[in-house]
């Protein structure tokens, strides 16, 4: 059947079969290049985000704290005062304009509730006090049966926070009264106590590689498509109408060889 086609059909059906083969494997290499360079956009978003948090913590223990302190003495207030209120402050705002990213100040034995690790969390506070030399881990999580990208920095105590995170009998009586003798004391001055994490979830990531790859295939289809075209109209020029020419040509030479009445004949 193939060699009864015609020169023009062969190349054109050549040209589809060749398009067929190499459609799942041109989308499968740009699916992976494309996963490849969201994740790491992804990633580069996380550390953004996680390092704006750690800023807000320095500014508030470094700048904040001291000079609120020459006026409250020994006096205590978490909204001036506290790091990790202000992180998270400024995290719930954040969160309401990039909503799919989540922050976490967690500890083994925090002062608010909330910043209670869970198993994962405790498992990557370990692994800063175990590998003093990191200052950042990331990788992959599943947690409530979703995949997340997640990002995690150290929280090290200073000699500053020692006044309110020692002996409970040192502590502000601000911080006795609203969090209790036990909770986040008994540090110690360079320990790790602490994480910094922020989670996205990985189908931020799938759906926006998704998108670009059906943006891709669709404009390696008409890229293929015209190809196709001009490789046709090619053909048309250069083979067929030559070829039509000299078919014509010699089936006129041959009507008028038969038509020729020549007396030697």
């Amino acid at each position: 059947m193939f060699n009864t086609m015609s020169l023009q059909l062969r190349f054109a059906l050549l040209l589809t079969v060749i398009f067929f083969v190499s459609l799942p494997l041109v989308g499968a290499a740009a699916y992976y290049v494309l996963q490849k360079n969201i994740n790491e956009d992804v990633f580069e978003q996380a550390e953004f985000f996680l390092n704006t948090m750690e800023s807000v913590r320095h500014q508030v223990g470094k700048v904040m704290r001291p000079a609120v302190q020459k006026y409250m003495g020994t006096r205590f207030d978490a909204r001036f005062m506290s790091t990790s209120f202000a992180a998270r402050g400024v995290a719930e705002r954040l969160n309401k304009k990039f909503p799919d990213y989540s922050f976490r100040h967690t500890s083994l034995n925090p002062r608010n509730p909330i910043n209670q690790a869970d198993s994962f969390e405790k498992d990557i506070i370990l692994f800063f006090s175990k590998n003093r030399e990191t200052k950042e881990t990331k990788g992959f999580i599943m947690r409530d049966k979703a995949e997340f990208f997640y990002v995690a920095k150290p929280v090290v105590t200073e000699s500053s926070c020692m006044q309110c995170h020692s002996l409970p009998g040192n502590a502000p009586r601000e911080i006795i009264s609203v969090y209790g003798p036990t909770a986040a004391f008994g540090w110690q001055p360079d320990q790790v106590v602490a994480a910094l994490i922020v989670y996205v979830p990985t189908k931020l990531a799938k759906t926006h590689a998704f998108k670009a790859l059906l943006t891709f295939m669709l404009l390696y289809a008409a890229v293929f498509l015209v190809i196709l075209y001009i490789i046709d109209r090619a053909i048309v020029s250069a083979i067929i109408k030559p070829i039509k020419k000299l078919t014509e040509a010699a089936e006129e030479l041959r009507e008028y060889s038969a038509n020729d009445q020549s007396p030697f004949s």
